[in-house]
């Protein structure tokens, strides 16, 4: 068996007395004078990782149901998961379905969030205690095919809260190596006590992954602070999973219909000292050797011609994607969190927020003499090996040294160039008025602003609100008039601004996306 393995697991623990589940355990004693709170100051909030549920739950960010079909009593259906006056409700009710007697609802994000250094927040209350049927907020990854397998080996899973009791939040990891139960391993359970019932309100549940840790949070308070079990469970990407589970037995059907109520999902990422600017590099290591594309693949060498040359540019989620000239994209070779793995450069790769474009994007860190470089999908470590780059485990983690090739220097709006360093703003460059020269524009949440002359007061020609933050937003020239406007993608939505003054955008599809300019 596989990934029945949450009913059989925890059930069984019901029944063995496991200590993360045993009701009459000891609450573990809260955190003393060393506690800390979330103070959000010191994060950036990442839109296209998070969800305040103001519309109709959107495919392109989550999957309904789980790979297991069914917990315990319940099994998932998609019509128990909708979101409605901004709020995804969860429902469970009692009524027959793939045999068994009462229906669940499940989602899991198709955004994938990261680790390293991320904060992630669920705003939620829990299914009425009366109801008996278990409410859970947790970080695992599927292949959202339905079928029964995780994503990426040794798929960690972070247990943010699980309502085995609702008088306090009820944490647990665990990885699950090859996909199977045989090889599961659990790493132990905490219980944060509440003097009130956990259903009863809204509450903040809250997981922070940073360097060799895993934090728990309780209302943006440190509820369990312990050191990664597994360096997989800090450091490779996950996503979000909110579901409802028949972990507790028999439900208690005069108290349904009832819902689990999550009014937000927020993903974070410490806002960094220092931001890469975005352009054209060498990315060379201590011993001055370049990361080279070539015909044998990436490699390290001495060369300073154009295989050395890779595009730089910085994500919304504050990751960067390396692009060669010739439009192959940076990437990890594996897609699990295994050390000792090399790299590869895939043409047109996807670089979007889920778990393929994951393997496509880097956390760049600045420590002292240069950077850190880490696959945003296993969190792993760029090392220069012996002579071949390869995903490496902290002790072969090498520091790099991102060299600028020399641009043109230009002069550049006030604003452009105050907003450059702002992990929050987005640069854009485009010809917006047809002239033959490329000028800048400013994003900022959804607000664009933009100029057509590159000099320090330039005017403002035109600044609009379109679409949403968490929109991907793309420069080109859709209707061969000579003028760039804008492009939103919205998971395989496509909306084109009709024109630069303008709000106002058309449908287009993906076809589209091929007269994107480069950044």
């Amino acid at each position: 068996m596989t990934l029945t393995r949450r009913n059989a697991i925890l059930s069984a623990a019901t029944l063995t007395g496991l200590p993360l589940l045993l009701p009459s355990q000891a609450r573990a004693q809260e955190v003393g004078a060393g506690a800390t709170d979330v103070n959000l100051e010191e994060w950036t909030l990442i839109d296209s990782l998070s969800d305040s549920f103001d519309t109709p739950l959107d495919p392109s960010r989550w999957h309904k149901g789980l790979w297991y079909p069914a917990s315990g009593v319940g099994a998932f259906r998609d019509e128990n998961a909708e979101a409605s006056d901004g709020v995804l409700h969860l429902w469970a009710r009692a009524e027959r379905h793939e045999g068994r007697d009462h229906t669940f609802g499940a989602v899991e994000s198709v955004f994938d969030t990261p680790g390293v250094r991320s904060y992630v927040e669920v705003r939620a209350r829990a299914l009425p205690s009366a109801a008996h049927v278990l409410s859970a907020v947790w970080l695992q990854s599927s292949n959202l095919d339905g079928q029964n397998a995780l994503a990426a080996d040794p798929n960690p899973e972070i247990d943010v809260q699980e309502t085995f009791d609702f008088h306090a939040m009820t944490s647990a990891t665990h990885i699950w190596p090859g996909n199977t139960e045989a090889d599961h391993r659990s790493f132990g359970g905490h219980t944060y006590a509440s003097a009130e019932d956990v259903s009863a309100d809204y509450h903040l549940y809250g997981v922070e992954r940073r360097e060799g840790e895993v934090l728990l949070y309780w209302d943006r308070h440190l509820a369990w602070r312990l050191p990664a079990p597994d360096p997989s469970l800090w450091r490779m990407s996950r996503h979000v999973v909110l579901s409802l589970e028949g972990h507790l037995g028999r439900a208690h059907d005069p108290a349904l219909p009832a819902s689990f109520d999550i009014d937000y999902v927020h993903t974070y990422y410490r806002t960094p000292a220092q931001v890469q600017p975005d352009g054209d590099v060498r990315v060379l290591d201590p011993q001055g050797r370049a990361l080279t594309l070539g015909s044998g693949g990436v490699t390290l060498s001495t060369s300073t011609g154009e295989d050395t040359h890779w595009h730089l540019r910085r994500q919304d989620d504050l990751t960067y994607v390396l692009s060669s000239p010739s439009g192959a994209v940076l990437g990890a070779a594996s897609a699990n969190g295994y050390a000792g793995g090399g790299l590869v450069a895939t043409a047109a790769a996807g670089t979007g927020t889920d778990i393929a474009g994951s393997r496509y994007r880097w956390h760049v860190l600045s420590v002292e003499g240069g950077v850190r470089m880490r696959s945003k999908l296993s969190g792993l470590a760029l090392s220069s090996g012996n002579g071949r780059p390869v995903t490496g485990e902290e002790e072969q983690a090498t520091t790099w040294r991102i060299e600028a090739l020399s641009p043109q220097q230009e002069e550049l709006p006030s604003f452009v160039a105050a907003q450059k360093d702002n992990p929050r703003a987005t640069i854009l460059r485009g010809d917006w008025d047809g002239d033959g020269t490329v000028s800048y524009a400013v994003r900022l949440g959804s607000r664009v602003v933009f100029y057509n002359e590159n000099r320090t007061h330039a005017p403002v020609v035109a600044a609009v609100s379109l679409g949403r933050p968490s929109d991907a937003v793309h420069v080109g020239d859709w209707d061969g008039d000579g003028r760039d406007t804008l492009a939103l993608q919205r998971g395989q939505r496509v909306l084109l601004q009709t024109d630069l003054s303008s709000s106002a955008t058309t449908e287009g599809n993906l076809a589209d996306l091929d007269k994107v300019r480069r950044q």
